[in-house]
């Protein structure tokens, strides 16, 4: 499990994580600006890293304040 704390574009940021090929990532909820998404790896670290290069690949993550850690 993951989570990504992002204020605001927060539908933005479930669509572009859910897009992701690489891992299955599934969003399960959010608790205030806390969003959880359940992935298909052992690899959390690796998980991670993807889920930070797609949000911040496109043009409003670019400037998004977004963090990603390990639930």
């Amino acid at each position: 499990m993951i989570i990504i704390s992002c204020p605001i574009k927060q539908d933005f940021v479930i669509e572009t994580v859910e897009a992701i090929d690489t891992f299955q990532y599934k969003y399960e909820g959010k608790n205030g600006i806390n969003l959880s998404f359940s992935v298909n790896t052992e690899d959390i670290e690796d998980a991670i890293k993807v889920a930070k290069a797609a949000i911040k690949s496109t043009e409003v993550g670019a400037v998004l304040y977004f963090q990603v850690k390990a639930a």
